[in-house]
């Protein structure tokens, strides 16, 4: 496996041109924040704001919404089921990526709303939270499968017990053989586990942890699974994969290549909860700490990047 460095991840920090609008800076939009969790869907939309792309659409609820206006006055907000009312395609000149599944109950309409993005999104889609549960049904499968046909980007980033219900959800022996591979190879028992589910739904997989490991659905070894390990238990906090969420959705808004945005989007993630940390304590970090901290790890890493 491969190890997620600051030097590695510094090359991966987008750059500004002297041109460069808002568009050109990549549209990132977030289907997030159901009327339960109005919250979740507000920390994905300010992390994907902080982290450089130029224009953030949020598809919510209104109660998200009315947050939003508040805390987040330059995101343009619409009403969530308007998403799927048209197609969404990304360009080389105009790029876009989606992020749905923050603050979803993970019921059957959330399910739903999540195959509306898959079936019209013509740009990289992240899923996350209650949005894993449309990849548990046939339906969500068959979705995953074609968008990987079709050359479409899919991301996932499940906690630990996200992948084991992921896991119960897949064909028991195709499984089988597969776990079998990777206990030959010796490997953390996530890492693999991340290159099963990458493989089966045809996703790449960011399995979240103490160690998070990042997986391709187009790869077969584990020897090219990506994994971080300089992580803190400060990041053990509600809120905080809504963050990483909007992190790696506008990395990926701004056309950085899909692994390389989960690589270089877990580290700065991490990294502004070991800043947060540092100002006040591990027990004390919340995620909105986490938000407030990434300017500081991103200026960090550009330090890096130009020695």
């Amino acid at each position: 496996m491969k190890t997620i460095t600051s030097k590695k991840a510094a090359r991966l920090l987008p750059t500004l041109s002297v041109n460069d609008n808002k568009y050109t800076r990549g549209v990132c939009e977030l289907v997030v924040g159901e009327p339960t969790y109005p919250g979740a869907g507000v920390l994905a939309s300010m992390a994907a704001s902080r982290l450089g792309a130029g224009y953030i659409e949020v598809y919510a609820s209104m109660e998200t919404a009315a947050s939003l206006h508040v805390l987040q006055p330059s995101c343009v907000c619409w009403p969530i089921e308007s998403y799927a009312e048209c197609i969404h395609p990304t360009s080389e000149r105009h790029p876009r990526a989606a992020v749905v599944g923050c603050g979803f109950a993970g019921v059957e309409a959330s399910a739903a709303c999540v195959l509306d993005v898959l079936e019209n999104a013509q740009e990289p889609v992240l899923i996350d939270g209650g949005g894993l549960t449309a990849t548990h049904t046939d339906e969500g499968k068959a979705a995953l499968r074609k968008r990987f046909i079709d050359g479409y980007p899919t991301i996932i980033t499940p906690h630990g017990g996200e992948a084991a219900r992921i896991l119960a959800s897949l064909d028991a022996s195709d499984l089988e053989a597969q776990r079998l591979h990777a206990e030959k190879q010796d490997v953390p028992a996530a890492a693999a586990d991340a290159l099963l589910i990458a493989r089966a739904l045809g996703v790449i997989c960011v399995l979240k942890g103490p160690d998070t490991y990042i997986a391709d659905g187009n790869e077969e070894s584990v020897n090219d699974v990506l994994q971080l390990t300089c992580g803190t238990p400060a990041l053990a906090k509600a809120g905080t994969g809504d963050v990483l969420a909007g992190i790696i959705g506008s990395l990926l808004a701004q056309a950085v290549d899909p692994k390389d945005a989960c690589a270089l989007g877990v580290y700065l993630h991490a990294r502004a909860g070991v800043l947060a940390a540092s100002d006040s304590d591990e027990l004390c970090v919340t995620a909105e700490d986490v938000v407030a901290h990434l300017p500081k790890a991103v200026r960090g890493l550009r330090a890096k990047s130009a020695k």
